[in-house]
């Protein structure tokens, strides 16, 4: 499958996007005091991830 340049920009920055929301999670998961919104982070970032340490 071909595509357009245009296309292809798009596509980079719905994927750059992505990875930057799960980069943020990763990183409030570190830092997040409140064990009922930690508790909502793991949840999310297991769902994407699969994993979580």
């Amino acid at each position: 499958m071909k595509l357009a340049a245009h296309e292809l920009y798009d596509l980079n920055e719905l994927a750059m996007s992505c990875v930057n929301s799960i980069t943020n999670m990763a990183y409030m998961l570190q830092h997040v005091q409140d064990p009922a919104f930690k508790k909502f982070l793991k949840s999310i970032f297991r769902s994407i991830s699969g994993t979580i340490t």
